[in-house]
């Protein structure tokens, strides 16, 4: 996956987890689950794109 490709997935991740805790609130299961996405997607963007040390 490209880069673009990914910062268009992780915000479009970003967004439904923002849309689904103000409308289920922080505890809700539907919320973890999508908070889990969008963090497999910014581990998958990490590792495919390191930080260079400077």
């Amino acid at each position: 996956m490209g880069s673009e490709e990914y910062k268009d997935r992780i915000e479009q991740a970003r967004q439904e987890l923002n849309k689904l805790a103000l409308e289920y609130g922080m505890q809700d299961v539907r919320v973890l689950r999508q908070s889990v996405k969008l963090d497999a997607l910014l581990n998958g963007y990490s590792e495919c794109h390191p930080e260079k040390d400077d």
